[in-house]
C-alpha cells in the first residue's frame, strides 16, 4: 500500500514533504520493533512499563525506515517521521486502512459491561448463524468463524489484529462480527476505527480500577459509555443503575431491555429449570408493538437473573438486525457457553458448577442462583489474581462467606506473588464466618478436595477459570485445563469410594 493512502485520515508533522513521499510503497505495520523489517511502517506507542520510542533504533536495524511517534526524535537522515499527536490512534486508524477498513463492510455489534460480554457475544454468534447470517466472535474465549479458531492475548485485541481479524473474516464470507469491547479496549483506542452497528450494554459494577488500569470508577464508566458515541444503535439494560448515565451520554437511538423497570423489552414469569446437562429458565417477554404489548415464552439453558439480562439483549439485538423472531428464540434455548454455569455430570449425587466468576459481584450472583435449587450444601472453590487491587480479595472473600458452607481457598492467576499471600488475604473474610474453610495453593488438589467433601444433593461450584486453559505465574501463562481436572478429580473419587 502507498504511504499517502495508509496515512489517510491522519493529522501529522513530519520531517519529509508528502510529494517526498508520494512513491514509498509499505508492506507491513508494526509495533513491536521485533517485527520491524524493510518496508514496514514501525509505531512507537507508549505503554504502561515500555515506551516504543526506546526501540526505534531496533526497529531501523531491523529494516524500517518510516516510523510514528509521539516525540520528536532525532534519527537517521534516511528515517521518515511522522509526529502525531497520540500513536495509538494513529495505529488504529492505520490498521483500518492497511486492511481496506474491513469493519464497514459488515454488521459490527459491540458489546460492554462488567459482566455478560463473553455470554451475550457468543449467544449472539449462536442465534445469528442458526438464522442464516454467517457470524463470526471476537472476545476473552478468542476468535471463532466458520471452522477456525484462534487464541486472543487481549479481551479486545490491539487495533491492528483486530483489523486484521476483521479482514480475514470477511474474506472468508463473514457478514456478521460479535465482539467484546472492554474498558481496556476502548481507553488504549483499539476500536477507535471499528465501524460498530450496534452497542450492547449490560451493567457496571466496580471491576479492573488500579494502578495498571482505570484510576477511578467514574474513569472506568466514561470508558465504557465510548462505545455509545461509535454505534449507529444502542441496546441497554435499563435497570442496571449506570444505564441512565449510558443513555445520556450515547448519540445514537436506543432500545432498553429489563426485567424490573419498565422498557422496550421486559421479562417477567421467571421460573428456573433444571435437567442431568443444564440448570436453565423460562420466561415472557413483554415487546411493545403497534398494537399495544405482545407477550412471547422462551426458554434457555442457563439460570438466574443474569442470564435474563444476557438472553434479553440477545433478542433485542436481533430484533434491531431484522432477524426472523421464532428462529432466534429457538437457536437461543439451545445456546451454552464453555464455562458459563457449565454443569458438568460427573458426580452422580452431587451437581458440579463450573463458571468464570472471578469478582465479588459475579460471584454473588452465580451463588444465589445455585442457591435458589436448594442444595444440601454449596460448596464453593476459587481464588483471586495476583497484581491487582486488593480489594477483589475481599469482595470474593465476603461472598462466598455469606453464601456458602463449605469453601476452598486456591490459586488463580497469581502472576508474581505468592499464592499463598493471596489466599490468606481472602480468608480474612471468613473469620466469625459458619463457612467452613480450606486453603489448598494447588488448584488442581482443590478441585479433588471439593470432590471429596460433597455428599449427597451437595452443589459444588469451581470458580474463576471457566474456560481458560492456563495459570498466570511470573508472567507465563503455564497451560491448565479446569475441566479435565474436575473430570481427573472426580474419577479418583468414584475410584476410592468403590
Amino acid at each position: 500500500m502507498k504511504l499517502s493512502d495508509l496515512l489517510n485520515g491522519l493529522e501529522f508533522v513530519s520531517n519529509k514533504t508528502m510529494l517526498e513521499m508520494e512513491t514509498i510503497e509499505i508492506g507491513d505495520i508494526a509495533y513491536d520493533s521485533r517485527k520491524a523489517a524493510d518496508g514496514t511502517i514501525f509505531v512507537a506507542i507508549k505503554g504502561e512499563t515500555l515506551d516504543g520510542h526506546d526501540y526505534i533504533d531496533s526497529a531501523y536495524s531491523n529494516g524500517a525506515r518510516v516510523f510514528i511517534i509521539n516525540d520528536n526524535l532525532e534519527l537517521p537522515e534516511d528515517a521518515i517521521k511522522l509526529i502525531v499527536s497520540d500513536s495509538r490512534a494513529a495505529l488504529s486508524r492505520m490498521s483500518s486502512n492497511f486492511f481496506g477498513n474491513p469493519s464497514s463492510k459488515m454488521k459490527i455489534i459491540g458489546v460492554t459491561g462488567t459482566k455478560g460480554k463473553t455470554t451475550i457475544t457468543n449467544y449472539i454468534k449462536t442465534v445469528l448463524c442458526e438464522s442464516g447470517l454467517n457470524t463470526g466472535v471476537i472476545g476473552t474465549n478468542g476468535v471463532f468463524y466458520n471452522d477456525i479458531a484462534e487464541k486472543t492475548i487481549n479481551t479486545t485485541p490491539e487495533s491492528y489484529e483486530l483489523h486484521k481479524t476483521m479482514r480475514d473474516m470477511l474474506d472468508a464470507g463473514v457478514e456478521c462480527v460479535t465482539m467484546e469491547v472492554s474498558s481496556g479496549g476502548l481507553m488504549m483506542q483499539r476500536v477507535d476505527d471499528v465501524d460498530f452497528d450496534i452497542g450492547v450494554y449490560t451493567n457496571l459494577s466496580p471491576d479492573h480500577i488500579g494502578p495498571k488500569e482505570h484510576p477511578t470508577f467514574e474513569h472506568y464508566r466514561e470508558c465504557k459509555a465510548r462505545l455509545f458515541s461509535m454505534c449507529r444503535h444502542g441496546v441497554v439494560n435499563l435497570d442496571d443503575e449506570n444505564a441512565q448515565y449510558i443513555i445520556d451520554s450515547a448519540k445514537c437511538d436506543i432500545t432498553t431491555f429489563s426485567i424490573d423497570k419498565e422498557s422496550d423489552l421486559q421479562a417477567s414469569d421467571i421460573v428456573l429449570t433444571r435437567d442431568e446437562k443444564s440448570l436453565g429458565a423460562s420466561f415472557n417477554f413483554k415487546r411493545k408493538n403497534g398494537n399495544g404489548l405482545e407477550v412471547v415464552n422462551t426458554h434457555i439453558c442457563s439460570p438466574g437473573k443474569f442470564s435474563i439480562y444476557n438472553a434479553l439483549a440477545v433478542i433485542a439485538t436481533c430484533e434491531s438486525l431484522g432477524i426472523d423472531r421464532e428462529k432466534s428464540l429457538q437457536a437461543l434455548s439451545k445456546a451454552q457457553v464453555d464455562g458459563r454455569v457449565e454443569v458438568l455430570p460427573v458426580l452422580p449425587y452431587a451437581t458440579v458448577v463450573l463458571d468464570y466468576a472471578h469478582n465479588g459481584i459475579s460471584l454473588e450472583n452465580v451463588l444465589n442462583t445455585l442457591l435458589q435449587y436448594k442444595p444440601n450444601r454449596l460448596i464453593c472453590v476459587f481464588g483471586s489474581i495476583g497484581g491487582r487491587s486488593a480489594i477483589r480479595r475481599k469482595e470474593l472473600g465476603d461472598v462466598a462467606a455469606k453464601l456458602c458452607d463449605v469453601s476452598v481457598i486456591t490459586t488463580d492467576n497469581p502472576d508474581d506473588e505468592e499464592p499463598m499471600k493471596i489466599i490468606d488475604d481472602i480468608a480474612e473474610s471468613f473469620v466469625d464466618s459458619k463457612c467452613e474453610v480450606y486453603k489448598i495453593e494447588d488448584r488442581a488438589e482443590a478441585i479433588l478436595k471439593a470432590m471429596e467433601l460433597a455428599v449427597e444433593g451437595d452443589m459444588i461450584i469451581i470458580a474463576g477459570k471457566g474456560h481458560e486453559k492456563y495459570q498466570y505465574v511470573k508472567g507465563q501463562r503455564i497451560f491448565y485445563d479446569e475441566k479435565a481436572e474436575v473430570i481427573k478429580a472426580a474419577s479418583v473419587v468414584a475410584n476410592n469410594r468403590n
